[in-house]
């Protein structure tokens, strides 16, 4: 038997590898002999970068960014694994996502 895992990211406490790994984790005690496909996926928000990395196995990179309030912010963006294809999220690349962070409360 061969099972496919292909979650989405639980917003803001589980990556969609973290969530795919678990459902495995599962899975494997009741079906020890099948086969695991995991293939995190993501709807172009957060978690996008992340699953287009794993997908092409590519790397992250961080770049220095002016954020939301005009402060340096160190932003993430991915890379192709064959370094043809850039990936970004525009809250992390402008780095919404840090301030979002530093100002929970008030976001």
């Amino acid at each position: 038997m061969k099972i496919v895992i292909a979650p989405d990211s639980y917003k803001e406490s589980l990556s969609a590898s973290e969530v795919a790994q678990a459902i495995e984790k599962g899975f494997r005690e009741i079906f020890p002999d099948a086969q695991y496909v995991s293939v995190p996926v993501a709807d172009g928000g957060e978690g996008t970068v992340e699953a287009m990395i794993a997908a092409t196995q590519g790397a992250e990179r961080h770049a220095w960014v002016t954020g939301p309030l005009g402060e340096k912010v160190n932003a993430s963006w991915g890379i192709s694994g064959d370094g043809k294809t850039a990936f970004i999220e525009m809250a992390a690349a402008s780095g919404w996502n840090w301030y979002l962070r530093k100002n929970a409360i008030h976001s």
